[in-house]
């Protein structure tokens, strides 16, 4: 079940709700997962604890512990609902919960709500967790 929620502004965060999906893989180091990304954006803490890369074609969403402080980072996708401006859908959450250079990756290819609509705005927030810490919120035209 998805849930509409309103972005008032730049620094409002997504309600909790939507799909949990927790899957993690580990990685050697917390260099970039390989891709073409379009979009990088990192938590606001100040070590960067939490790093999200996304690739527009393929609606490729990936999502890294890059900090050994003991949170989880946490990605939210929604996209914006067509008949009310400035309202997003919540599309899905993902957790990197498996510690420094742990990464979880979502995309296009798993189908249902991870197959984002084209030419659409996608909020993305990102953010330490559980609580929301350090969260800042992102958007882009998923025009590929």
């Amino acid at each position: 079940m998805r849930t509409k929620i309103a972005a008032l502004a730049a620094t409002t965060v997504f309600v909790a709700g939507g799909t949990l999906v927790t899957a993690t893989s580990a990685w050697a180091s917390v260099d970039p997962p390989s891709g073409g990304w379009d979009h990088t954006w990192t938590t606001t803490d100040g070590n960067n604890g939490g790093t999200v890369y996304i690739a527009e074609n393929g609606d490729r969403v990936s999502l890294c512990d890059t900090a050994a402080d003991g949170y989880s980072p946490r990605v939210q996708i929604a996209n914006e609902e067509g008949s009310v401006p400035g309202a997003y859908d919540i599309r899905y959450t993902l957790t990197a919960s498996g510690g420094l250079g742990s990464c979880v990756s979502a995309g296009a290819s798993q189908g249902g709500v991870y197959n984002l609509p084209e030419s659409t705005s996608i909020g993305v927030t990102i953010w330490l967790g559980p609580d929301y810490k350090y969260s800042s919120i992102h958007y882009y035209l998923n025009d590929h």
